[in-house]
């Protein structure tokens, strides 16, 4: 039996890590905070407030590994988070809010995902009959909400 328990152990610790736990992170860069996602699949979202910028427009990046976007192309994606969706147009991969509506749309897909029971959100491109699946894991903490949320610091549109 000790053989057995002893030859288990050494399978084990000679096996791989083969489990990745994608979470939200925050990096800070060049007075940029980055809220960011990555799946198995390498695709990413990254939400970001530039409030150290003189440009304190906010954003959001949506790179899908399978899709390259042409040269300043307008890219129509879909945000589900709850069942609920969040339409945007992105330039190539990135959304800037540029109008009050942009950065009330923004701000309540920002709010869903830190607020989300769920386990995870969907990113759809319909034009490419593309979607990925992103973990909530840490959203809340690393987005925030209200007056903590992530774009505290960052310009309203319009």
């Amino acid at each position: 039996m000790k053989r057995i328990s002893i030859a288990v152990c050494l399978a084990l610790a000679a096996a791989p890590a083969m489990s990745v736990d994608f979470r939200w992170t925050i990096a800070y860069n060049q007075g940029t905070a980055e809220a960011i996602i990555r799946n198995g699949n390498d695709s990413n979202v990254n939400i970001y407030c530039p409030s150290g910028q003189e440009d304190k427009t906010p954003g959001m990046y949506v790179d899908v590994n399978s899709v390259k976007p042409a040269y300043n192309e307008q890219v129509t994606v879909q945000i589900i988070v709850d069942g609920k969706n969040y339409p945007f147009y992105l330039r190539e991969i990135e959304f800037k809010p540029v109008s009050r509506e942009d950065w009330w749309e923004f701000k309540a897909l920002i709010r869903a995902l830190a607020l989300s029971k769920q386990k995870s959100f969907v990113v759809e491109l319909p034009k490419y009959n593309k979607s990925e699946t992103f973990s909530l894991l840490d959203a809340r903490k690393v987005l925030g909400h209200g007056k903590e949320s992530i774009l505290s610091g960052c310009d309203k549109g319009g």
